[in-house]
């Protein structure tokens, strides 16, 4: 895109077009798969819906994000866009055919792997969390690559309801490109937002009651670029240049605890499942009810209520590690640990009182 263009009106370009590429690219898909009768099977324990409705909403998103990002796009995110490659083909051979979760970890890890080495995007310091400042380049790229491999996971279990997974990609990938921009890193605001729009283009059509869902084709293309992005931002520059934008983030580490604490609570729900299913003696990859979403429908809420309260949640979290980031870093982690598990708590117990009136 030239530079003559105002950044600000490139990156609103960039979410329209985005946007307009995928509700595009969403129609056409609902009409083939419906003609050819592609359709994401329910199995009453977390896939609910009627029989009718297609989970190959993603390639929708793909193709919105990179036609409009490659005005922006840069040699080192090259690699980056070959593992979404990797993961997108993979996504829809999985969508359809139901590939077995070892091929599926093998691609993830292997995407992972690719952006993470050639397109050194890694994480080389926890800025004093735990005590622990620079990483060795083995462990970083081993710590890297597991996190991100864990993240496409954690973010493919929220797209569990309608709307949830593209609500939170919309203001994760936001959120991001407020942040690039204020931060001086136009083609890296300017992926955050095509993604943005792109999503926004499914969300259309995945807004209660979907009409598609974007399947692992979306939600791991998704998870995986909202992780290497969140990456990229916490090793943006010196701490003057945090501070200096509008949001008053004062330190790297400042900036550190706002990113992790807007990708917490999809972690949080993630850890919690899997520790609740190995109490119980069956896999962590068992298909059930536990997720926090689904407790929110056990209770009575709507799919639109329960990503309302998700969504607020999310917010919520953030706006702590904003308002406290002068405090110790282990102190506010426990303070937005507290703030989720205490929506858990409450969410869980308006599900029991639900249940046992039924």
């Amino acid at each position: 895109m030239p530079e003559t263009v105002p950044t600000y009106f490139q990156y609103i370009l960039a979410i329209l077009c985005s946007s307009a590429i995928s509700v595009y690219a969403v129609r056409k898909i609902i009409f083939i798969a419906r003609t050819r009768k592609l359709y994401d099977i329910p199995d009453n324990i977390r896939k609910i819906h009627g029989a009718q409705i297609p989970s190959l909403g993603g390639i929708g998103i793909f193709i919105g994000y990179l036609t409009t990002a490659a005005f922006f796009i840069e040699r080192a995110w090259f690699a980056v866009v070959a593992a979404s490659v990797i993961l997108f083909f993979t996504g829809i051979y999985d969508d359809i055919m139901n590939m077995r979760p070892s091929k599926k970890l093998v691609a993830q890890l292997a995407a992972s792997a690719v952006a993470i080495m050639l397109a050194d995007v890694r994480i080389t310091s926890l800025h004093g969390i735990l005590g622990i400042y620079e990483l060795s380049y083995p462990v970083s790229v081993g710590l890297t690559v597991f996190c991100c491999t864990f993240f496409i996971n954690v973010f493919n279990f929220m797209d569990g309801i309608d709307g949830l997974a593209c609500t939170l990609a919309i203001l994760y990938t936001g959120v991001l490109g407020m942040l690039f921009a204020f931060m001086g890193s136009r083609y890296l605001a300017g992926i955050s937002f095509s993604i943005m729009g792109a999503t926004a283009g499914l969300f259309w059509f995945n807004r209660p009651p979907a009409r598609i869902y974007m399947g692992d084709t979306g939600s791991m293309l998704l998870g995986f670029t909202i992780f290497i992005l969140t990456v990229c931002c916490m090793y943006m520059g010196s701490t003057p240049v945090v501070s200096a934008t509008p949001l008053h983030i004062h330190t790297d580490l400042g900036m550190t605890m706002l990113l992790l604490a807007m990708l917490l609570l999809p972690v949080y729900d993630a850890v919690r499942v899997f520790i609740l299913r190995t109490l119980r003696g069956i896999s962590p990859l068992r298909a059930d009810r536990l997720h926090l979403h689904y407790y929110l429908l056990d209770a009575g809420l709507s799919h639109r209520g329960a990503v309302g309260v998700l969504a607020g949640t999310n917010v919520a979290v953030m706006l702590c590690a904003w308002a406290l980031q002068a405090v110790h870093p282990l102190l506010l982690l426990l303070c937005m640990l507290l703030i989720i598990t205490l929506v858990v708590w409450v969410v869980w117990a308006l599900r029991q009182k639900k249940m046992r009136a039924a």
